[in-house]
């Protein structure tokens, strides 16, 4: 299909959203309709602008000069062109996160070919206005042992706590994703080839976890809050960074974007959703067009008032997506900084959000009833331990100091399991159970999970399949829990004689719900009290040509295999001992007298 047919289809799909528009709101001018037709279906010519413009690497501090190019005049679409694109991803992902990233460039009339330093290449057209991957996941993967891996690479190389013992993979289908569809334009002209620099932004940035592109008109931030790179301080006042994104004292904050940008907003955002989005077939979204256009309010993203713009995301992502996972996070630059908590205060979350906090607080209410000081993270009852934490963080930076002899100094899970290991395993022990208590946990890093697991098992398979590619990989990791620097069996509490536990609710999310999804497949690990509560993907940040930002749930989904199939957990793991009262989650005399009763 040539470039002009596809652009009229696109056409087709915006005027019906504008004529849906023009129905509910009086800001989308009758005349733009027409216009974006017309222009969209002629076979277009391209004068090309261009300007350098500040740019901030995640905190005020980082700045450097990004050109940015210009289409036909309109001034608020930026362009990167291909070869910046390709010089900042190598300038700056070798050394953070992915050794040896090296793109080349090869030039081919209106195609222009990137091959990554493994070989998996991408191909630009900017005839037809698509992106092509023999293997999407090649493309993006890190320097790893396998296609998809969750872990750091840097255990193996640097001889840290976890280490691949084997793994099993299998490559998904090739990709092809047609921006065209979506009346995304890209240019090649002379020896320059432009893609837009949003979906730059979300078809290379969020996907390799790097950051989210803003740009405000006047200067280009790559947002990345775990980076330091926040836009307001814990009193909701702006940061340094805020005052360049929202302008000095909130000064672009207008209220107001121009009609191609939020045309063009629209229109990347429906493509990113469909490619980027991990849980559309659970929600029986076949497209986002078809979502926008089926919503009642969904003319807003089309609306030229940027609050109503940002009201409207943060209804898809609350009331129509409502994944834990998933959140609107930050407002326009247009909108202002407070906009996002006006929304959240004004319409709170979704149902199912919603009840996940309820219950989260409920749990924690009720603990609080037994344990009013907070819950030890090793504690001996009787004959039975239990080890409890309420996120899968990343402690390596205590494995130094924790004290074998002082629960003290226990920093997180990671020294939780090492500690509890030791205190387990010791000489004239009068330990018979172990109670590894989930039951608070929302989750947190897979590096974290990897060692839990093989506390348990002996050995921990992660598996993880790719929604939009089909790819199938299972890593199986050792651990050494105990960092004398062997694998071996004083490493794991498997083999023991121990009668494992994990205990669950609904509030045992991500990592909190994948651990026992993987427990509940082995017979030596017994599941008691209530349904786990899902969350099958890995998180990913997206941001949006109008300047809002938003957390989402990926194509990329932890699961457990069993007779060689994969089933993602999304579902959560059914207890084999169900618990109904919460206070017999944490009277833990009642609970050590009811295990004892299993055995």
């Amino acid at each position: 299909m040539n470039k002009r047919l596809k652009r009229t289809i696109s056409a087709v799909l915006a005027s019906a959203v504008m004529l849906t528009a023009m129905t509910g709101t009086q800001v989308i001018a009758s005349a733009d309709s027409t216009s974006v037709t017309a222009t969209v279906t002629a076979e277009k010519t391209y004068k090309i602008t261009s300007k350098n413009v500040t740019t901030y690497l995640h905190t005020y501090n980082d700045k450097s000069k990004t050109k940015l190019y210009f289409m036909n005049g309109v001034t608020d679409v930026p362009y990167i062109e291909v070869s910046d694109m390709v010089s900042f991803l190598n300038g700056y992902l070798p050394s953070n996160g992915k050794p040896g990233y090296e793109l080349k460039i090869k030039k081919d009339g209106d195609k222009v070919t990137l091959v990554r330093e493994n070989n998996f290449s991408l191909e630009i057209d900017c005839e037809n206005d698509t992106f092509f991957y023999w293997d999407y996941d090649g493309f993006f993967s890190a320097k790893s042992k396998t296609l998809i891996d969750f872990v750091m690479p840097t255990w193996d190389e640097n001889s840290m706590m976890l280490k691949t013992d084997k793994a099993t993979e299998r490559y998904g289908n090739p990709v092809l994703l047609d921006a065209a569809y979506y009346g995304i334009d890209f240019v090649h002209k002379g020896s320059r080839y432009y893609i837009p620099l949003q979906t730059f932004s979300d078809m290379f940035l969020t996907p390799l976890g790097i950051a989210s592109a803003l740009y405000n008109g006047h200067s280009l931030i790559y947002y990345n809050s775990d980076i330091g790179g926040r836009l307001t301080d814990p009193e909701g006042k702006y940061t340094k960074l805020g005052q360049i994104y929202y302008g000095k004292d909130g000064k672009y904050a207008t209220g107001k974007v121009s009609q191609e940008l939020a045309v063009f907003s629209a229109s990347e955002f429906c493509f990113a959703m469909d490619n980027l989005y991990g849980l559309k077939e659970k929600h029986h979204i076949d497209s986002f067009t078809d979502l926008v256009l089926q919503k009642e309010s969904g003319f807003n993203l089309l609306n030229t008032n940027s609050k109503k713009i940002d009201r409207e995301l943060y209804s898809i992502v609350n009331d129509v997506l409502d994944d834990v996972h998933s959140s609107f996070d930050v407002s326009s630059y247009s909108s202002g900084v407070s906009y996002a908590d006006t929304l959240k205060k004004k319409y709170g979350h979704g149902y199912s959000v919603q009840n996940y906090i309820d219950n989260s607080h409920k749990l924690l209410d009720k603990r609080a009833e037994y344990y009013p000081n907070g819950v030890p993270a090793y504690e001996e009852i009787g004959d039975t331990a239990y080890i409890t934490f309420d996120a899968f963080s990343l402690d390596i930076i205590a494995i130094g100091t924790l004290d074998f002899d002082d629960p003290s100094t226990i920093y997180g899970p990671i020294t939780a399991m090492a500690y509890a290991l030791q205190k387990i395993n010791r000489e004239n022990s009068p330990i018979k159970n172990v109670v590894l208590d989930l039951s608070c946990n929302g989750g947190g890093t897979v590096d974290t999970a990897v060692v839990v697991i093989s506390a348990f098992l002996g050995k921990s398979p992660i598996s993880i399949e790719n929604a939009k590619t089909g790819a199938l990989v299972t890593n199986y990791y050792k651990a050494d829990t105990n960092f004398d620097g062997i694998y071996n069996s004083d490493d794991t509490l498997a083999g023991k004689g121990l009668n494992l536990y994990c205990l669950t609710s609904g509030t045992s999310f991500s990592c909190g719900n994948l651990v026992p999804c993987i427990f509940k497949e082995d017979p030596n690990v017994a599941i008691i009290g209530q349904k786990s509560g899902g969350g099958a993907c890995a998180i990913t940040h997206m941001s949006t040509a109008t300047g809002s930002v938003l957390t989402l749930s990926s194509n990329l989904r932890l699961s457990y295999t069993k007779n060689g199939s994969f089933y993602d957990v999304d579902q959560g793991a059914e207890p084999d001992y169900a618990i109904s009262k919460l206070e017999h989650f944490y009277d833990r005399e009642w609970l050590t007298n009811y295990i004892d009763s299993l055995a």
